[in-house]
């Protein structure tokens, strides 16, 4: 649905650092060979995705990074971020896999601490119209497709748990498309039995326009899958609900029909947008830097305790 063609111009500044007061230098630097008894290769900074979410948006995320020995990043803190929570992400996971030169003192290679500012380009006023035209064509097929009657809304503005979608699934059997599914699952989020009534696995793409309930293993409706389709009457949006149930029993089917029938009431949106926009900026903020895991305190750059990075291997 927003699979739109876009790049990102990304500026990487590698800077190797006094052991915690990290200072930017030039780029270039880096180039002596790995240590010995580290894995293979050299570095490798790879530029992270642009998020085609917020195409049109700009900003500087500035990452510090603790490396290993070997120059592999151990944990990773964002000092200032971006403005925009899609670009540090984007930004997070592309440097987790960085590889750096690591910083030799007298030969040998030590742990050491990187300032990388990550700068996300603006497109051009043509290259952002031209997104905007295609993002606004998909969008139209869409949004026509998400439009459905109006849903009685309780008092409270909620609506059925489970509100029955009258698009059709996809062709196939349940086992079929649970097989389609296997690059999805992966980035799947386990659900706890307590939930949903039994455990499964939540896919969510484009936006959270889909989500995939998974169910398999030793669940009697298993293999089966429900999916959640976000809709709009107009008034307001919210999820409607298919399941595909692949049991060997309808005993076991029907069992799993009344237990979706039974989920707690849902909070609706905002109807869904006819035109496509970028969502708004966020107030950017600093991230003070936390203890390090690899080098010894600085004391005239003193830490907050409370800090954790971001990200940590391990």
């Amino acid at each position: 649905m927003f699979e739109f063609a876009c790049g990102c111009a990304v500026w990487l500044a590698v800077l190797f650092a006094a052991p915690v007061a990290a200072q930017s230098i030039l780029p270039g630097a880096g180039i002596a060979p790995m240590p010995s008894g580290c894995p293979g290769g050299g570095q490798s900074m790879p530029p992270p995705k642009y998020p085609t979410e917020i195409y049109g948006a700009s900003g500087t995320v500035t990452l510090v990074l603790d490396l290993d020995r070997c120059g592999q990043v151990d944990q990773l803190w964002i000092e200032t971020d971006s403005g925009y929570q899609a670009l540090d992400r984007a930004a997070i996971e592309t440097a987790t896999k960085w590889r750096l030169t690591p910083e030799f003192r007298d030969g040998v290679a030590v742990p050491s601490r990187v300032r990388v500012p990550v700068d996300f380009a603006p497109p051009s006023p043509q290259q952002l119209a031209d997104h905007q035209a295609r993002a606004q064509a998909k969008w139209d097929l869409v949004w026509s497709l998400a439009q459905v009657p109006e849903v009685a809304a309780a008092r409270d503005g909620s609506v059925d748990g489970f509100v029955p979608d009258a698009s059709p699934m996809d062709e196939g059997s349940a086992t079929e498309l649970l097989s389609l599914m296997d690059g999805a699952r992966r980035e799947g989020r386990e659900v706890p039995g307590g939930e949903l009534g039994w455990p499964a696995v939540r896919v969510t793409n484009d936006r959270g326009a889909f989500q995939w309930l998974l169910i398999e293993d030793s669940h009697p409706a298993a293999p089966s899958l429900i999916r959640q389709r976000l809709v709009s009457d107009g008034k307001k949006s919210f999820y409607a609900s298919r399941i595909l149930c692949g049991a060997a029993k309808p005993s076991d089917c029907a069992k799993l029909e009344k237990m979706v029938r039974k989920w707690p009431r849902q909070q609706p949106g905002d109807p869904l947008p006819q035109k496509v926009s970028a969502p708004p900026r966020r107030t950017p903020s600093e991230h003070p830097l936390g203890r390090s895991r690899l080098v010894p305190e600085d004391p005239n750059h003193p830490t907050d305790p409370a800090a954790r990075p971001a990200w940590q291997r391990g």
